[in-house]
């Protein structure tokens, strides 16, 4: 994936019926994903093997993204017999169209805007065995989001010829658990909050294990609270409270808080409109 020419280009290159767009540093369009092709379109020859592994922070725990989350997500390119590395990608949903948002390109990555956002080199990193390219994701709401990158270990004689190119992806689907208990309250049992994702109306049942003051309120993911549910006294037994969303809230990721004698738990509410 680099790309030698004698002066600047910005344009178009037509190979038979297949076109890919270069950008002022790497080739886009070449991560492996339906349609593309990779970076062995053009480079190879080179020694050793190239493996590119993809990984995110937060971490992508058991394969998941947390709907509406902001990632920095890590493409390492390695190969043990190169110093120079480029590499591109894309993250796609299951209609093969943009899954969530790529919103920033780290240190000498870009983001180049075709079809299908893509994330390439600005120009070729130096690294012993490896290097990492950076960018900045935000999780979709739904749906399954595949990452697919390729990597290029680069012999930077000018030729693409000696180099030795790798490709990887990661499925990722959403993580629609139960939710985060930010406490242990012992004073409460069988928190649930649905349906979850919602757009309009939702119910909060728990059962309540002794007479207590219950609060349960909706925060956004900065801990601000956004509306109150119910603040009351209840008695032990099941609990069912219904609610409905604030009119101009934004569709996202949001926090139903229940505080039960001023211990808290909580549950992620996924709102899409």
């Amino acid at each position: 994936m680099k790309k030698f020419l004698s002066f600047p280009v910005l344009g178009i290159i037509f190979i038979g019926t297949t076109a890919f767009i270069i950008s002022s540093g790497g080739i886009v369009n070449q991560t492996g994903s339906p349609g593309e092709g990779t970076c062995a379109s053009c480079h190879g020859g080179g020694s050793g093997t190239t493996n590119v592994s993809i990984s995110g922070s937060p971490a992508f725990v058991a394969n998941q993204y947390i709907p509406g989350q902001t990632y920095t997500v890590t493409v390492n390119v390695a190969n043990n017999s190169f110093t120079k590395f480029g590499f591109d990608a894309e993250i796609l949903n299951s209609s093969n169209a943009n899954a969530g948002n790529i919103t920033t390109a780290l240190a000498g990555v870009q983001i180049v805007n075709v079809t299908r956002k893509n994330v390439t080199h600005t120009t070729a990193k130096t690294g012993t065995g490896s290097a990492l390219f950076q960018f900045v994701w935000v999780a979709p709401l739904t749906g399954t989001a595949t990452v697919y990158a390729t990597g290029n270990a680069i012999d930077g004689t000018g030729g693409t010829g000696g180099d030795t190119p790798g490709i990887s992806s990661l499925v990722l689907t959403p993580d629609l658990s139960a939710g985060i208990n930010e406490a242990t309250i012992g004073g409460i049992s069988g928190l649930n909050v649905y349906p979850n994702p919602i757009k309009s109306e939702f119910k909060i049942s728990y059962n309540l294990i002794e007479n207590a003051n219950v609060k349960a309120a909706l925060y956004n993911l900065q801990g601000q609270e956004l509306a109150e549910i119910t603040n009351e006294n209840q008695i032990l037994g099941a609990h069912l409270l219904e609610a409905y969303l604030p009119s101009d809230l934004a569709k996202g990721v949001y926090f139903v808080k229940l505080s039960v004698n001023g211990k808290q738990a909580a549950q992620r509410l996924i709102i899409t409109q």
